[in-house]
């Protein structure tokens, strides 16, 4: 029970530190800094995925040896697959959401993302927050509770904390309470895959790899 709290603690502590990073954008309007409005996300980006390192340095006894272990080669390319296939799975994920909730989800694949790439922001979401994500979420909290509880539960609380991270709780505060629940809904089973292959190749990189090219080709549909 100890190690199921410590991991929604340690969670909460994370998303409060997202939302103090992204706070920032206040910052540069009081100090007339608007130039790097065209350059938030990277900030941002590098920001959460500095923060996590320094966070796993420490939790790692203050080296990175052996962070990322060696596992068999065919788990990168299932893992580069499954990150591409994921997109197209998304479309009976949707159909069931549609069903639940009455909304219109849907991703028309037109293959058109292609000019997304020029812009420099891009880097963080299919670089730095999949790295930073990986580390805290299976690295650290998944790997974790793997030692204290079943795989399945590890895999299947590590994945619910991985998608609260994406609930727009900015809503929650200027919103009137409006959320929406399919960003939580989609990143759930995302999690349940990314936490498979890390359990399956004991390896943070091959994890990494599947969300980095999930949030790849999901620009480019």
């Amino acid at each position: 029970m100890k190690t199921i709290l410590k991991a929604i603690l340690v969670t909460l502590l994370y998303i409060i530190g997202i939302e103090l990073i992204g706070s920032w954008s206040l910052i540069k309007k009081i100090n007339g800094l608007e130039i790097l409005d065209r350059y938030y996300f990277l900030i941002q980006g590098t920001l959460q995925l500095i923060a996590v390192s320094i966070f796993i340095f420490f939790i790692k006894e203050r080296t990175f040896k052996n962070l990322i272990k060696e596992t068999q080669r065919q788990w990168y390319l299932l893992a580069l697959i499954l990150g591409i296939s994921f997109v197209f799975i998304q479309t009976p994920l949707n159909w069931i959401y549609n069903f639940m909730f009455g909304t219109e989800y849907y991703i028309a694949y037109r293959f058109d993302g292609l000019p997304k790439f020029r812009d420099i922001n891009i880097v963080s979401a299919i670089l730095m927050i999949p790295i930073a994500e990986e580390l805290f979420f299976r690295e650290y909290v998944q790997n974790n509770l793997q030692k204290k509880t079943s795989v399945i539960f590890a895999v299947l609380l590590a994945s619910l904390l991985f998608a609260s991270v994406h609930l727009p709780y900015m809503n929650l505060i200027f919103d009137s309470f409006i959320q929406d629940w399919h960003l939580f809904y989609i990143t759930f089973f995302g999690g349940i895959i990314s936490g498979i292959l890390y359990f399956r190749s004991k390896s943070i990189g091959v994890s990494i790899i599947f969300h980095m090219s999930w949030n790849i080709f999901s620009y480019i549909v």
